[in-house]
């Protein structure tokens, strides 16, 4: 079966930097930023979804989206269908 892209065996026991498991020699292994260890150990990138989301939220979170709003031309007691006046 072949391996994960950016993955290898371990040649050797060892410890994970990440949780501080110990692994055993023949184990997958992916590249961390201290060293070498479990796959489950690596982040997780997020999707282009994820990161979409991400960036909406902190837009509406920061009332960002609202504050680019003209306020509303409605006027008390009327529907917005007749908030023009007729000309």
């Amino acid at each position: 079966m072949p391996l994960p892209h950016g993955a290898v065996r371990a040649t050797h026991p060892g410890t994970c930097p990440a949780c501080l498991k110990d692994y055993d020699k023949g184990m997958v292994m992916t590249k961390l930023s201290e060293g070498w260890g479990h796959r489950a150990c690596a982040p997780r990138k997020p999707s282009a979804a994820e990161r979409a989301f991400a960036r909406n939220k902190a837009r509406i979170e920061s009332s960002e989206t609202f504050l680019s709003q003209k306020p509303p031309d409605w006027r008390l007691g009327f529907s917005p269908s007749s908030s023009h006046f007729a000309r």
